[in-house]
């Protein structure tokens, strides 16, 4: 496994969007056609393909909070394909460094809290509740000192 976190950009966002979920996990997260869109109208967001060697099998997002300067992490797929490896975990593991090395304190992931599987790799990489919720959605977070 040679996981890298790769900029969506012309050359790859079709690609991009052609990757998908299970059918029973759609209620889970967003179409990342959804997620692209969201990354174009709030320019704080950094859309993220994760890559094994150089095939793209998932893609996560993540932002900067303008007003408070929380980095939350809004988005995670991994391609029905490619699940079950340990890719969207070591895409967090190395997701979560590169923000602890902009300097941040904590970070939040917004989830579903009935995706227990998401829950249960979160929680395996630090990730506490926080019993805020976003709309439906909870949001965890680690702390990084």
């Amino acid at each position: 496994m040679n996981i890298t976190l790769k900029e969506i950009n012309e050359n790859n966002w079709r690609e991009c969007i052609g990757l998908k979920v299970r059918d029973d996990q759609k209620r889970f997260v967003g179409t990342n056609e959804n997620s692209l869109a969201l990354a174009y109208a709030h320019k704080e967001m950094e859309p993220r393909g994760i890559c094994n060697e150089d095939i793209l099998v998932g893609l996560l997002m993540f932002a900067k909070d303008p007003d408070d300067g929380i980095y939350y992490i809004n988005r995670l797929m991994i391609d029905k394909r490619y699940q079950g490896k340990g890719f969207g975990r070591r895409a967090l593991e190395i997701l979560i460094e590169e923000i602890k090395g902009r300097g941040a304190e904590t970070i939040d992931i917004i989830h579903k809290p009935d995706n227990a599987n998401a829950i249960r790799l979160y929680r395996d990489l630090g990730f506490k509740p926080t019993y805020d919720k976003l709309d439906d959605d909870d949001i965890s977070r680690v702390n990084l000192i």
